[in-house]
């Protein structure tokens, strides 16, 4: 069948969201599908050396923001466009200048939400004059409800079925400013109403957004994301000595790496005994926030068993892993997807999460780790202390999370269901 996939890209940072795209885009290829990938805003950016059926990139970020805060950049002619859209500029811009906070972007959500009643009018008629152009799609897939504007027109204009793919967009709308945040939530339940399939991770977040985009749960459809658990296999055994604490992820409040650095220095205050080490890897988004955690652990005598090792590309992040021997990432916002602690459990590696979430449901399918209280530091800090003092129990984790990965979580599974969904779509 022939798919286009229109997906949001974050710029120069890892996203989990565009982990899990690409490692559906691959999968799909892979099955024989003619599969077009449209990037917007700026390229993705992912482990892989290169996106899949990539073309070129609409809605730049740069033309975007311009058309926002002026009105002269809405009537630009299309020689000035194709240098702001200039993928190696966007590139090197969204390094230094990219914001992905709701919270900063409300009013732009909101104008881009309005479709060609917004101040981005202009991106949304070429990308509808590029779609109709060019061979008609047997279905077309956005990539989260943010994008929804898009879903009016392809099915005004194109007539082909519509698939949403839900991935946290309630959080990013939830932190915003009122106004916003209410129009923001209409617009998208406005939208919604002309996209035939929504997918989500998990069902409990199926069942958030059935209610926040006020559409009926038969509509979506459970599809777990899915990594490829052969990167992540390990023949070696767990680490044990020292105790090592891996967490994997941007570097901001949200995440949570406060709350794991203080049940790091709870820990070693309890179990001075054992050399415990804290590892962490990930883009710094806050820097005061970063700051105060370094302060932090400076102050509790740590510094010399707390190591940050930036961004990591697929081997670092593989080799990373392996040398965990538990796995942390203590986020407070409610996860949709938890990519990196289904890394984590792949390799073999047992994960301690929040009771919140996507958490829950994974590990009572998978298993592989523990709960803790959310937001609670001594909480996180007994659980690691459990798997610390029984090394037995804790490789007993590891196993169970990597096989149980392998049979849920699996990028040829999302596939597949993938394409099943499609078909049915494509049938009716």
């Amino acid at each position: 069948m022939k798919i286009v996939y229109i997906v949001a890209g974050a710029g120069s940072m890892y996203c989990g969201a565009c982990t899990r795209d690409v490692n559906l885009l691959r999968g799909l290829i892979a099955r024989g599908h003619d599969v077009e990938v449209i990037p917007l805003y700026t390229p993705l950016h992912t482990d892989y050396d290169a996106v899949p059926g990539s073309s070129r990139i609409f809605y730049g970020g740069i033309n975007a923001y311009l058309q926002q805060v002026s009105a002269v950049f809405q009537h630009t002619p299309s020689a000035v466009d194709a240098i702001l859209d200039n993928p190696a500029l966007l590139r090197w811009v969204s390094k230094f200048a990219i914001s992905v906070s709701g919270e900063k972007l409300g009013p732009m959500t909101v104008s881009v939400l309005s479709g060609h009643k917004g101040r981005q009018r202009k991106e949304l008629a070429k990308l509808m004059s590029y779609l109709e152009q060019g061979p008609r799609p047997d279905v077309i897939n956005i990539t989260n409800s943010l994008l929804s504007c898009i879903a009016p027109e392809i099915k005004d204009r194109l007539r082909v079925p519509v698939v949403c793919t839900l991935q946290g967009e309630d959080a990013f709308v939830g932190i915003m400013p009122e106004p916003f945040r209410s129009q923001a939530q209409s617009l998208m339940q406005r939208n919604c109403a002309d996209v035939d399939c929504f997918v989500s991770p998990g069902k409990g977040y199926a069942d958030r957004m059935s209610e926040f985009l006020s559409v009926s749960s038969e509509r979506i459809r459970v599809i777990h994301a899915g990594i490829d658990t052969s990167l992540y296999r390990n023949s070696g055994h767990r680490p044990k000595d020292p105790f090592t604490i891996g967490y994997l992820s941007v570097i901001n409040p949200a995440k949570g790496l406060d709350i794991l650095v203080d049940a790091f220095i709870l820990l070693d205050k309890s179990a001075s005994a054992s050399e415990i080490t804290l590892r962490v890897a990930g883009k710094i988004q806050d820097k005061a926030y970063w700051k105060s955690i370094v302060g932090r652990v400076a102050e509790a005598g740590l510094s010399s068993r707390f190591e940050h090792l930036g961004e990591v590309d697929m081997q670092g992040k593989v080799e990373f892993l392996r040398q965990c021997s538990v796995f942390s990432v203590p986020s407070r916002m409610e996860e949709s997807r938890g990519m990196a602690v289904m890394e984590a459990m792949a390799a073999g590696v047992p994960v301690i999460v929040p009771n919140t979430g996507v958490f829950p449901e994974m590990l009572s399918m998978v298993g592989g780790g523990l709960l803790f209280k959310a937001g609670d530091s001594r909480s996180l800090a007994d659980a690691l202390h459990t798997l610390l003092h029984d090394p037995d129990s804790a490789d007993v984790l590891g196993k169970q999370g990597a096989a149980g990965i392998e049979k849920h979580y699996s990028a040829d599974r999302m596939a597949d269901e993938t394409i099943e969904a499609y078909s049915r779509l494509i049938a009716l």
